[in-house]
């Protein structure tokens, strides 16, 4: 006797509208030819920061924020309708017309019905919106572009092979997959992640009799494909003896909707698109794909490329089947750690699933044990009732031929056979071993180049700075000065989007040298500026400053150097926390710029002018050294008024401890100076002090909600030497409870830091002075470059 588990139909209402192939009015923007593609990278660091831009604007739960990024944001299978179509302001040559958008059709009005319920609009810039809106959704540019014989060249001989769609178009040697982003673990389908989350958190079962009564199905098959369906399904299937032994037979054949976002969708698309081509064959079924990024360290386009020179089936791709066995992995856990903590974002699920930590509630739930983790889950007979069944619905959408259901397990034994073979090897090409995660400074960053580098150069070295600093998932900031004028770049930003969208929309000349003179003065203009933000919001802490100055080839010359000598003298006098990091062949001019060398200086060799080389350099004795935040003194009474400082906020993450120091300045000529440190409740504090050799740490615990002062009494009893005061935060433990929007895992533990009795700084009454020099020097380094233009 049939019984329903759930009536499908229900949720069928929920659906505000079916989902259709034209292309929704708010991505129309994404597909104007006015609009140019985003240069950030298509990375995992990149696509959290906007996941997370959106999660802090909405306020929705993971479950309620999943399914509705998965209705606004995805939209598979979307390609130019012909090459030779007119835009015009009403007529867009862009719909859902590739296969995969039948299989996303299925899932979002059948197995995961939901509503849009964020305007993305007003959260997200429109280049932000649409790089988001090409991360999660599936399709592969297949027409040729022009630029093959760069990215794929092939023998004469073998271009006479390729297929031609048209008399027009001509199917690409190397076409690109989008929908997809690179991680340490390997590249994955983002959308595939989100769908297993979502469904995993609203699981259902839908029966197969459901989904062929369903008006919403119906509505767009031919009446004899419906017709042929129903009669052997009702007629023949569903009364068939149990004991006949056909997989298919349950009380009710139903098909799980965290199967059909994951590896059974997948798998059902090569089951319906290739099945009737090549038959009930493993070895004619093609399962994954030879794809590669164009660039590891700026990686934009995902290239697929056939083995042979000929057109390849991208129906089940590597990335769709990373994604496919991570999100399975992930439906078995989220759902529990969404229980044990309300308040879990999506972000941060993905964030330490793809991290060497792992997940904060289950540690070994991460994507270097994804091997592990997959092979004690999977069953391949699973999988081959769940894809079959699914296979079915799925050409009732696809094809216009009729599959009868036996055929349909006979191709779908085939395929996953296909899919057993390919998984060993393949899992094995994208593990990495699980390794201990280092602190990584939180700085603002300033990025200065010579003539050695252009565009490009500047971009992959960008890129992969941000991915190294985290810069997109952390408090600090990225920016990038033109070595020559001194002029912004990209401005400083919390974001590799914003700092590429800068880049992409700069049209003057790149560097052609460098002119260290005019990169110090605007490094001095910006610590004014960045001073006086400070004063106005009564800081009492703050990020160091990093000035990257990278000349591999380029030496200044004596003037350059005299007055480069004078800049930094009067940045010392004042901005006691800007570091500079010099990376050159030859260090010497740079060794002599400060009349002392301290620890806010850092010379890195490098033996060529190579992107690579410099990243070494900076990655070993840059990235690898704790820089330490900055705890400050308050501006002077000035004009009457008492700047009054308030407590300087901050989280520290399990094994990552956090690093601040007052410079000697704040210590001088003061009696007493307490600096107290407050924990929030989300875990225990280790807090520790020291100045000058390491054996002398002062360290105390504080528990949830405690306190501890550190007291230095007369710090400075020579006038003439003083020692910095340095002080490490990390977390002993964790009870998971972060919820702070500020908190980007929820094992952070939160703290307070205020402090009484530093020395003040004039700054206020010296930045009309300070103004004014610069303005002079500014003037002279114009004038000075006319004439070395004229002569």
């Amino acid at each position: 006797m049939k019984t329903h588990m759930f009536h499908v139909l229900l949720f069928f209402s929920l659906a505000k509208s079916a989902v259709v192939p034209s292309v929704p009015s708010h991505l129309r923007d994404c597909y104007r030819s006015s609009l140019a593609d985003s240069q950030a990278p298509r990375r995992l660091d990149v696509y959290l920061s906007l996941l997370r831009k959106l999660e802090l604007n909405n306020q929705l739960d993971m479950r309620m924020f999943s399914t509705a990024l998965l209705r606004s944001l995805r939209l598979d299978g979307i390609e130019q309708s012909s090459a030779n179509a007119v835009e015009t302001e009403f007529l867009l040559p862009y719909r859902a017309s590739s296969f995969q958008f039948h299989k996303y059709k299925l899932l979002m009005d059948i197995f995961l019905p939901s509503q849009n319920l964020i305007n993305v609009d007003e959260t997200l810039p429109v280049e932000e919106k649409c790089l988001l809106h090409e991360m999660l959704s599936s399709t592969v540019r297949r027409w040729e572009r022009g630029d093959e014989n760069v990215v794929c060249p092939v023998s004469a001989q073998q271009s006479q092979t390729m297929v031609t769609q048209s008399s027009t178009r001509i199917n690409s040697r190397c076409p690109i997959e989008e929908g997809v982003i690179q991680t340490n673990w390997g590249t994955v389908s983002p959308g595939t992640l989100v769908a297993a989350i979502a469904t995993s958190l609203e699981p259902q079962r839908v029966s197969v009799t459901d989904i062929l009564n369903a008006n919403i199905f119906k509505q767009d098959i031919a009446e004899p494909m419906m017709s042929s369906a129903k009669q052997e399904w009702f007629e023949n299937i569903e009364t068939l003896p149990n004991d006949q032994g056909n997989r298919w037979q349950s009380d009710i054949p139903e098909i799980s909707n965290i199967w059909v976002a994951t590896l059974a969708g997948d798998l059902a698309e090569v089951v319906v698109n290739q099945g009737p081509r090549v038959g009930a064959v493993a070895q004619n079924m093609s399962i994954g794909t030879n794809s590669r990024w164009n660039d590891t360290l700026l990686p934009r386009h995902h290239y697929i490329f056939p083995p042979d020179g000929s057109i390849i089936d991208w129906h089940f791709t590597d990335a769709e089947m990373l994604a496919g066995i991570d999100g399975l992995i992930l439906a078995q856990y989220v759902p529990k750690w969404v229980e044990q903590r309300r308040t879990l974002r999506l972000s941060q699920v993905l964030d330490m699933y793809y991290s060497n930590d792992g997940v904060s509630f289950e540690p070994t739930v991460r994507a270097c044990n994804r091997r592990t983790l997959f092979n004690n889950l999977f069953n391949s007979t699973d999988l081959v009732t769940e894809a079959s069944k699914f296979a079915y619905v799925l050409s009732l959408r696809q094809i216009t031929v009729y599959m009868p259901v036996q055929e349909m397990e006979r191709i779908t034994n085939a395929a996953v056979t296909a899919f057993d073979n390919y998984l060993s090897a393949f899992l094995r090409q994208n593990h990495n071993e699980c390794r201990v995660s280092n602190s990584v400074p939180v700085i603002d960053l300033i990025v200065a180049t010579d003539g050695s580098w252009k565009g490009n150069d500047v971009e992959e070295f960008m890129s992969w700075m941000g991915g190294a600093l985290e810069s997109s998932l952390q408090r600090g900031t990225m920016s990038l000065l033109h070595g020559n004028s001194g002029q912004w770049i990209a401005p400083p930003s919390h974001n590799l989007t914003t700092v590429f969208s800068h880049i992409k929309n700069y049209t003057d000349q790149w560097p052609n040298r460098l002119n260290l003179p005019t990169v110090m003065s605007s490094v001095l203009r910006h610590s004014l500026n960045s001073s006086l933000m400070e004063i106005a919001n009564n800081a009492s802490g703050a990020l160091s400053t990093i000035v990257l100055i990278i000349s591999p080839s380029d030496r200044p010359s004596a003037t350059e150097m005299e007055q480069a000598r004078s800049l930094m003298s009067s940045l010392r006098t004042t901005y006691f926390d800007v570091y500079f990091t010099y990376v050159a062949e030859n260090l010497s001019d740079f060794q002599v710029i400060s009349e002392y060398m301290d620890y806010s200086e850092l010379f890195l060799r490098t033996p060529s002018t190579r992107v690579q080389n410099v990243i070494d350099a900076v990655d070993d004795f840059l990235l690898k050294n704790h820089i330490p935040s900055r705890l400050i003194g308050p501006q002077c009474p000035f004009n009457n008024t008492v700047f009054k400082q308030v407590e300087y906020e901050d989280f520290v993450l399990p094994n990552r401890p956090m690093y601040y120091r007052i410079h000697p300045f704040y210590l001088q000529q003061q009696p007493l100076i307490q600096v107290q440190f407050r924990n929030s409740g989300q875990g225990e504090l280790l807090v520790c002090m020291w100045r000058g050799a390491e054996a002398s740490h002062s360290c105390q615990t504080i528990e949830e909600r405690g306190t501890h002062a550190f007291n230095l009494t007369n710090p400075c009893p020579s006038p003439d030497f003083c020692l910095p005061a340095h002080f490490t935060v990390a977390a002993t433990s964790s009870s998971n409870t972060c919820a702070h929007n500020d908190c980007r895992l929820p094992h952070e533990v939160g703290y307070y830091i205020t402090h009484t009795g530093l020395r003040c700084l004039p700054l206020r009454a010296l930045g009309r002075i300070l103004q004014s020099e610069l303005s002079v020097i500014v003037s002279a380094l114009l004038i000075l470059k006319s004439i070395i233009y004229i002569l």
